[in-house]
């Protein structure tokens, strides 16, 4: 006798969304969390008293909006705040800054009158290039893909088969080229185009491969928009917790579980670490590949060539994520002067070329912290005024590249370097902003290993390398969110279609698990 239909293992956007899906279809659904609040590694926390910040995910850059009304988000009072630019890139004195602005026409007006017509041409042809890969991406996104060799070798149009493999298995670089082909020019747009390139990589803009990335990003939402959601990225979570729970869902907090029942080669529920066992007839992971088969699942239940895939997953990601609290709004100088005052002062960007990527990656794999590391910083409170008291702010700054393999005892000292590091970009063009700061706390990968589970930190639970996507995602012949136990499934971003805020894998893997359950129940209260 189950003790429920479903259980899901974290109370994640992905968990959460799997759980709305499934106990509005009438199925009796437990969600368990290891932590006391929902949203994982895109969770909005109050580290110092009166302030929100959004820790990890911070921004919906690749979510699909009609989401909100499906998952019925809107009915939470959850609400977008889409800024009219997603962020001001910046680079040394001289260099023309790149705005990203979410308008069409004011992004048109920007390069033409700001970087030259040739800018707007490139930019545009590069945009339609993307559009090969983006319609790859929307035919498969809510289906059980084929690996990228498959897609590309059926395709019929010879031009197709070379767009999609360029975009696929070339650098970033590479890419790039083909459209904006004069070097040391418009380097702050390359930047720009570049850093989401080494997003949820390990690689370097120049690396064969980087290019998937770059396509994933500019591909996988409606745009490719910096949106926060109004009260900071947990808000998305909480929201659909609330919707979950009115359809008689129920999420257990600080309930970690330690292994899967396994019974006859099929999963009948989970044993928590206190020792209790909860039985279902479906399990659902949305942890990533490693945690699930590797972690949860007792040795020699699996099939060793399974094991031994999931083991080749990779997931080194070394990053930063420094959160402070401000006495205000920094007033920009030099080559930034021209934002303050509006919204493009919102995100700030030191990327100044894909030469400076480059260095920065190749000083990471040497195990140093980068000279010269790209850095973005954002003010949230600018515009959403709830997070933090009246007349101060919130500010968070990312970089990519802080060591992943770091000397025991090493950690702190090389942190609060790279730290320093960072702050150094920014006063670049805010002299005083060292004077500004009140509160910091520093995150880097190890926090979110040790916090959430997540394999070496990564917060894609499985890299955005070609090897990693499509069919092959999370392991190489299982992207069908089903796994070698039956009643275990996979509804996380390791999954297809892949990582970042979209609730797309929590979905697609609902429904697969709604459809091996018999379909809707009668409907739940």
């Amino acid at each position: 006798m189950s003790d429920h239909d479903v259980i899901i293992v974290g109370a994640g956007h992905n968990g959460l969304t799997a759980g709305v899906e499934l106990q509005r279809a009438g199925h009796d659904v437990l969600i368990l969390e290891k932590t006391n609040w929902p949203g994982g590694q895109a969770a909005t926390k109050e580290l110092f008293k009166g302030y929100k910040h959004s820790v990890g995910a911070w921004a919906l850059l690749i979510f699909r909006e009609e989401m909100i009304k499906y998952l019925e988000l809107d009915q939470q009072g959850f609400e977008l705040i889409r800024p009219s630019s997603s962020f001001t890139v910046f680079g040394d004195e001289g260099s023309t800054p790149f705005i990203g602005y979410t308008d069409p026409i004011d992004l048109a007006n920007h390069l033409a009158e700001d970087h030259g017509v040739d800018a707007l041409d490139a930019f545009n042809s590069l945009g339609s290039y993307f559009s090969i890969f983006k319609d790859v991406f929307e035919q498969y996104m809510h289906e059980t893909p084929p690996t990228m060799e498959e897609i590309i070798a059926s395709e019929p149009d010879e031009k197709k088969r070379k767009a999609l493999s360029d975009l696929t298995y070339s650098s970033a670089v590479e890419v790039i080229r083909r459209f904006f082909k004069e070097a040391g020019k418009h380097d702050t747009i390359l930047g720009s185009l570049c850093a989401s390139a080494i997003d949820g990589t390990h690689m370097g803009p120049f690396s064969k491969g980087s290019a998937l990335s770059m396509s994933y990003h500019y591909t996988a939402g409606d745009t490719y928009d910096f949106k926060i959601p109004k009260g900071g990225i947990g808000t998305i979570s909480s929201s659909l917790q609330k919707v979950f729970e009115k359809y008689g869902g129920e999420v257990r907090f600080k309930a970690q579980v330690e292994q899967f029942l396994v019974e006859d080669g099929q999963v009948r529920g989970v044993r928590l670490r206190d020792g209790e066992e909860i039985r279902a007839k479906a399990v659902i992971s949305t942890l990533d590949a490693k945690s699930t088969f590797l972690h949860l699942c007792e040795p020699g239940t699996l099939p060793p060539e399974f094991t031994n895939a999931v083991d080749d997953i990779e997931y080194t990601n070394g990053y930063v994520q420094l959160h402070l609290t401000l006495k205000r709004l920094p007033t920009f100088t030099k080559q930034l002067e021209f934002v303050n005052g509006t919204e493009q002062s919102w995100l700030v960007a030191y990327i100044k070329s894909p030469e400076q990527l480059h260095r920065a990656w190749k000083q990471y794999r040497a195990g140093e912290i980068a000279d010269d590391p790209a850095v973005y910083c954002y003010f949230p409170s600018q515009l959403d005024p709830s997070l933090a008291p009246e007349g101060f702010h919130t500010c968070t700054m990312f970089s990519h590249y802080f060591p992943a393999d770091i000397p025991a005892g090493k950690h702190n000292e090389m942190k609060q370097e790279m730290v320093e590091r960072m702050l150094g970009q920014i006063e670049k063009v805010v002299p005083d902003f060292r004077d500004l700061i009140m509160d910091q706390v520093v995150f880097t990968q190890q926090y979110f290993e040790k916090t959430f589970g997540a394999t070496e930190g990564d917060f894609s639970l499985g890299l955005l390398h070609p090897g990693q996507m499509f069919g092959d995602r999370p392991v190489p012949g299982w992207a069908n969110h089903e796994t070698p136990l039956e009643n275990l499934f996979m509804a996380g971003a390791a999954c297809h279609p892949g990582p970042g805020v979209t609730c797309l894998p929590g979905l697609n893997g609902a429904r697969v698990v709604l459809e091996r359950l018999g379909g809707r129940k009668e409907a739940a209260a």
